[in-house]
């Protein structure tokens, strides 16, 4: 029997481990990360036990890691509280969404250049921000330009489209243990707001796997549970 060649050139598959100060898990993503020949598709289902609420988001991304279309459903006690659909443009991003299921108006957030990273709080979707930043000038802290769908940590709050800057800083080459295993890693610094520090994140060498995030301003901290790759 002639073999079926494959629609995808790599698929990265795992758990992501929500973790409270004294290591209790808290919560878990699971994620499906795909490349095929014209780009990749990020999928993550994120379940926060300690708060009750689920996010459920969709990444369609081009060749270079820029995003083309993003989904998120937020959804806490089994009440579906936002809805949000981007659509990228060369000069800005569509956003349709609903609340507590009425209809919002739809917005146009314009951008000076095709947005370079779509922000809906999966921790896989944090760590592609990496193919933006790069390893050059260590130490700098860059801004990217970003669309989320709330600036709350937790992603559950004031929920629409929100034009915002991340600055991102490559650290160096560490490696690290997590419950995933060992690797080498790219450190990263992200900080969201000024008035906010910065967060550590922590990504496989070679590509943009997250491994783990570590961020004062909350007591949870996320580690790579289980990985495989095809």
């Amino acid at each position: 029997m002639k073999a079926v060649p494959s629609a995808l050139s790599r698929r990265l598959q795992g758990s992501i481990a929500y973790r409270a100060g004294d290591g209790a898990q808290v919560g878990r993503e699971t994620f499906d990360l795909c490349s095929h020949p014209g780009g990749h598709i990020l999928r993550a289902l994120c379940v926060l036990d300690d708060v009750d609420l689920l996010r459920d988001v969709t990444l369609s991304l081009a060749h270079d890691w820029r995003p083309q279309e993003g989904y998120c459903r937020v959804t806490r006690g089994g009440r579906t509280e936002g809805v949000l659909w981007c659509r990228v443009e060369p000069d800005g991003v569509r956003v349709d969404s609903s609340i507590a299921g009425e209809a919002a108006p739809q917005q146009f957030i314009p951008t000076e250049a095709p947005l370079p990273y779509l922000g809906l709080h999966p921790l896989q979707g944090d760590a592609l921000i990496v193919e933006q930043r790069g390893t050059d000038d260590p130490g700098r802290f860059r801004p990217i330009a970003t669309v989320t769908n709330s600036v709350s940590p937790n992603g559950d709050e004031a929920i629409g489209g929100r034009l915002m800057t991340i600055d991102a800083a490559y650290v160096g080459a560490e490696e690290i243990e997590v419950a995933a295993g060992r690797f080498a890693a790219r450190r990263y610094a992200l900080r969201w707001r000024e008035d906010w520090p910065a967060a550590d994140l922590w990504v496989r060498a070679q590509d943009n796997l997250f491994l783990l995030m570590r961020w004062s301003l909350i007591e949870t901290w996320y580690e790579l549970a289980e990985w495989s790759e095809a």
